[in-house]
């Protein structure tokens, strides 16, 4: 099962949104996402949240949907609608929304990857691409040039990089200290590996190589 969350952040554009909405087994919209999904034409199988966000109007013109408002304050509506997805059985899920207004929101949504990173898979995605989290190690398809980005949320160790313009060899990334921003293949065939630590890697649509893929 695949799901698509909607959260109350800057959206990517509607043919993005709606090529998410194609592959999607299910739509959970996280409080305020509701409006931009109502905004889109997209109805969601769940809202989520402690409903501080979604407008009465909103909340009204989705009256069929089902509701789950969760009050508690010790989780952002996104954490509610990826815990829900959990509970549900998914196994992965994309989320728009994460990301945009404000910065406190956007760094809290980020550290959705090391708190369920490892229960479920996440994709998060902006209007420009997609932002997963790496596993141990993972071999991609690239074009010779394309760029991509390492964004360490913690200190990772042991990170090595395999036909990057800028190797690493059992080195260490840490958030403030070093990172990987646009670093470029010189192979079609790319490693990246990370013995501990919650490494992000970004990749961009308009690549050759990943046009089809990030669907």
């Amino acid at each position: 099962m695949h799901a698509l969350i909607i959260a109350n952040g800057l959206l990517p554009s509607l043919e993005i949104v709606n090529v998410l909405v194609n592959y999607a087994d299910i739509i959970v919209c996280a409080d305020g996402g509701a409006n931009y999904a109502r905004s889109f034409g997209i109805k969601p199988e769940v809202i989520i949240g402690d409903f501080d966000s979604i407008s009465i109007s909103t909340k009204e013109y989705f009256k069929d949907v089902k509701h789950i408002v969760i009050t508690e304050q010790n989780s952002t509506d996104l954490e509610k609608a990826i815990s829900f997805c959990i509970y549900k059985n998914i196994t992965s899920v994309d989320i728009v929304g994460s990301f945009g207004y404000r910065i406190d929101h956007t760094a809290e949504n980020l550290g959705c990857f090391k708190k369920f990173g490892k229960q479920v898979q996440i994709r998060m995605l902006d209007s420009v691409g997609a932002l997963t989290m790496i596993q141990k190690e993972i071999q991609i398809e690239m074009v010779v040039a394309e760029k991509l980005s390492l964004i360490p949320l913690e200190r990772c160790t042991g990170v090595t990089t395999k036909n990057l313009k800028y190797e690493l060899d059992n080195e260490i990334l840490e958030l403030g200290v070093r990172g990987g921003i646009s670093n470029e293949a010189i192979s079609s065939q790319v490693s990246i590996r990370v013995e501990s630590g919650t490494l992000l890697l970004y990749r961009f649509y308009e690549a050759d190589s990943y046009k089809n893929k990030w669907r």
